[in-house]
């Protein structure tokens, strides 16, 4: 069978997209701010089940700026999950949810890029029920988180 050229260039337009689509997606890992600048949650790729490739977009508390509160000590929020998504598609990681650490909630979620800033909004049924936190992209971490566990209760989700 003869290879037509538009087909090979097919192919390898396909393989492009499919690479930056990738690249996109990776865009969100690193460390983010909260607008009320108290907490830090990282932001990696991570298995969706266990033994799994990491195909999802998972956070984590990693700078809780109660550390130091001896009167906050038995509820830190360190090491919590608290976002998850399934899905990259057209610049948004969606199928996801978000833990609200102040209000004690779970809502689904969709993420976006705008600005160099993380838009998280959070939603119950549709995205117009819902609330837009943005977070600022930080370089690095602030101590005090590293060694200490989320509380039993916590999602902390596949351990890696």
């Amino acid at each position: 069978m003869k290879v037509h050229p538009w087909m090979t260039a097919l192919a390898i337009g396909s393989a492009m997209v499919a690479a930056q689509a990738q690249d996109k997606a990776d865009d969100f890992t690193g460390y983010w701010m909260t607008a009320q600048r108290d907490g830090v949650v990282q932001l990696a790729r991570c298995p969706l089940y266990k033994n799994a490739p990491p195909t999802g977009l998972c956070g984590v508390i990693v700078w809780d700026a109660e550390v130091d509160n001896p009167t906050r000590s038995a509820s830190l929020d360190c090491n919590r999950k608290v976002f998850e998504a399934a899905k990259f598609d057209a610049g948004v990681w969606k199928d996801g949810w978000a833990f609200d650490t102040r209000k004690r909630k779970f809502y689904s979620t969709k993420l976006r890029l705008k600005g160099g800033n993380l838009h998280v909004r959070a939603y119950v049924g549709s995205e117009i029920n819902g609330e837009t936190e943005v977070f600022s992209r930080v370089a690095e971490v602030p101590t005090g988180c590293q060694d200490l566990k989320p509380e039993s209760m916590s999602i902390t989700g596949v351990k890696r």
